[in-house]
């Protein structure tokens, strides 16, 4: 009766809540925990107790190996980690996870790095493509997300195309058995205010539906910034058969944010002395804007053919649109007087298209006696990619005066432009086919075998000049781990991607693909009854012909392929360690970025970095929970045209919060983040940046079902 009586409740509340606007529902519902799997619902006071992830994991090669059985650094940061450090847009929980950088160049553009490299493939489900133009446009929210897997290194199997860093797999929300739900409501610094809610479970004995909503506005302690960020996912899964499941999802994520910056603020004056503004400082006007909505639809089927025998089909179609007007300044201000400084207008228009299918086999065989696992599949993606600036050509380039911080300059008027000279165009076909296997040599050894062959057809333009061209691939993988007891295992394994580029060179010649490779070596622990994972790894990463920015000619940007390598060495400790402590440590040390000629580059990436987070439970204190998280790195630089070196020191930010339950199922929280108020700059990627965030409080009340 019990059970009855809550799929019953479920099924009502959603007959009410579907047809209900967005902007109605984000007054109910949004997000929290379930497990990845159908049958997780039992175990979900459990997981919430776990940091990272011990269980299964398809990310790096998309046979079921446990993150202690996958020759690769892996990364997993779960729902409760996420929680209790409100990580609640993609930037900041990619600035939480150990060995990860967010290059923030603009406030709406951002770039990833990890062991020297651009991140440039985020999948979703295990399934996606390298971002267009190597950065992530916008502010996506977290709140449909159960956990990320970054799979440190070159991800060949699933990718293939790739750098050598890492690859983020986004994994959503699945509908849980039985009937579950959250509401949170917090407010905070710069007049921030978030409404999330989820609610999940069995409709009838077959179908199980969630729906996950998410509102976030805020103003900002930047000059004229404000933020608007709205998130609705639904999904369903129903089993056709006892063997045959069938989910369909759907999400929008809609990021608006004026006062958003293109470019920022200039890093030294004429005499060479290097600025420094107050933290609130933008070269936005008080017009500029940048809207990006992103939908994602997708569909799986699995099927169970046997006892030893799945078959995946997933088909996925992701829509991305921007819409902005910007402000861009740019040169060299006098100390005494801040003038030297020029702008211009120019407005953008964005609209993208990925459909991708996969599918796949997997299952277990018999061999000499052993039982060994094998994967195959295919691939197939269609990307659409249409972007047109237009520029204010009455206005041109106005020379700024000593007020240029103000924001004040007019927007003028956008002329229509001729889309082949101011616009690119990009299609691209990707196709490609994946087989892996792993073979159970002797009770102590497993080898990975593997490799993805791939085909891509690129057609289009950029800025006035053809940007056609066409690559294969095959990259191989190999892996292996030797399981010294139940506990401690030595691991190797040696990875190829490809890249991938609309780039031309100085004679507007198509640059073509990039390619990399990533060797490491290490070794894995299980602690505390396989309630934590350690690992220890040294690497060594190859990328070539890497397209670096010379100069523009006649309007478009040139590039010149390079050759990098990166060497160095990552730990990483995450889990339960004791019943009250939770804990997530990565330290990665760069022994080295260097460019064709031995000598350092990418020197904006810190060599050492160390991000530690974790909660504890007091048993003296029933129902509290205290956590902080240290994210410290070494010193930066960047030396502009000019050759003079801009540096930022060594840091460390401080976040802390501490939660407490009222009740079983009401709880409040206080989070506080750079604690210390540490003045600091958010990238040195390019030669132009503005600062983080000073102290930023938030207070939080959830309530959960």
């Amino acid at each position: 009766m019990p059970g009855q009586f809550k799929t019953s409740a479920l099924a009502s509340a959603l007959r009410v809540v579907l047809p209900v606007s967005f902007v109605t529902f984000s007054s109910f519902v949004l997000a929290e925990n379930s497990s990845v799997n159908n049958s997780a619902a039992e175990a979900a006071v459990e997981v919430i107790a776990v940091y990272g992830h011990q269980g299964g994991s398809r990310s790096a090669t998309k046979l079921d190996l446990t993150v202690y059985e996958t020759p690769q650094v892996v990364t997993v940061v779960s729902r409760p980690q996420i929680e209790d450090f409100a990580l609640y847009s993609v930037n900041d929980l990619l600035s939480y996870t150990p060995g990860v950088t967010v290059e923030s160049a603009e406030t709406e553009r951002t770039y990833f790095t990890a062991r020297g490299f651009d991140i440039v493939n985020f999948q979703y489900d295990g399934i996606g493509v390298p971002f267009s133009a190597g950065l992530s446009q916008g502010s996506y929210d977290t709140a449909i997300f159960e956990q990320i897997e970054v799979i440190k290194g070159a991800a060949g199997l699933v990718t293939g195309l790739a750098n050598p860093s890492a690859t983020v797999n986004y994994l959503r929300k699945r509908p849980t058995q039985e009937l579950f739900g959250y509401v949170t409501l917090a407010a905070g610094s710069e007049n921030h205010r978030r409404l999330e809610g989820d609610l999940s479970g069995s409709i009838s004995e077959r179908f199980r539906g969630r729906i996950v909503a998410a509102k976030d506005t805020a103003d900002s302690y930047l000059d004229r910034k404000a933020d608007d960020t709205s998130q609705l996912y639904l999904v369903g899964e129903y089993d056709l058969t006892d063997r045959t499941e069938l989910t369909l999802g759907h999400s929008v994520n809609n990021d608006k944010a004026d006062g958003s910056l293109s470019g920022a603020l200039p890093l030294y004056y004429t005499d060479g002395t290097p600025t420094n503004y107050a933290i609130s400082t933008s070269t936005a006007t008080d017009w500029a804007y940048r809207d990006n909505k992103t939908t994602q639809t997708f569909a799986e089927l699995r099927q169970q053919l046997s006892d030893d025998w799945s078959l995946n089909i997933l088909l996925s179609q992701n829509k991305m649109a921007q819409d902005a007007e910007l402000f861009y300044v740019y040169g060299t201000p006098d100390k005494a007087t801040e003038l030297g400084l020029n702008g211009y207008a120019s407005a953008y228009k964005l609209d993208e298209k990925h459909r991708i299918a996969d599918i796949y086999l997997s299952g277990s065989y018999t061999l000499a006696g052993r039982k060994h696992e094998l994967m195959a599949g295919v691939n197939y993606a269609n990307i659409d990619l249409f972007g047109q600036s237009f520029f204010d050509y009455e206005t041109g380039y106005p020379v700024l005066g000593a007020d240029w911080a103000a924001g004040s300059s007019p927007k003028g008027v956008f002329d229509n432009t001729d889309p082949y000279t101011t616009g690119h165009l990009d299609k691209q076909i990707h196709q490609s086919f994946y087989l892996a296997t792993r073979l159970h040599l002797s009770d102590a050894l497993s080898v990975l075998l593997g490799a993805r062959a791939m085909s891509v057809e690129q057609s289009g333009y950029s800025y006035g000049v053809d940007s056609s061209s066409d690559a294969s691939e095959t990259v191989p993988y190999v892996g292996g781990v030797y399981q010294l007891n139940d506990t401690v295992s030595l691991y190797a394994s040696y990875s190829e991607v490809f890249t991938p580029q609309s780039f031309v060179d100085t004679g507007f010649k198509a640059l073509g693909v990039a390619k990399g490779d990533n060797s490491e070596v290490g070794v894995k622990f299980l602690l505390n009854n396989n309630r934590a994972t350690a690992s220890a790894a040294l690497f060594r990463a190859d990328l070539k012909n890497v397209g670096e920015f010379v100069e523009v000619i006649n309007g478009v940007n040139t590039y010149t392929g390079l050759d990098y390598q990166s060497q160095g060495a990552e730990l990483e400790l995450t889990g339960s360690i004791t019943d009250q402590f939770n804990l997530s440590l990565g330290y990665t040390w760069l022994e080295s970025v260097e460019g064709n000629d031995g000598q350092q580059v990418r020197t904006y990436v810190p060599r050492n970095l160390v991000k530690l987070s974790g909660v504890y439970y007091p048993q003296a204190i029933a129902n509290l929970s205290v956590g902080a998280s240290v994210q410290w790195q070494d010193s930066i630089a960047i030396t502009p045209e000019t050759d003079i070196r801009i540096r930022q020191g060594s840091y460390a930010l401080l976040d802390m919060f501490v939660r407490y339950n009222l009740t079983e199922n009401l709880s409040v929280a206080l989070n506080a983040t750079n604690l210390t108020d540490r003045k600091h700059y958010e990238s040195l990627y390019w030669t132009q940046a503005y600062y983080g965030a000073p102290t930023q409080w938030q207070a939080a009340v959830t309530w959960r079902y």
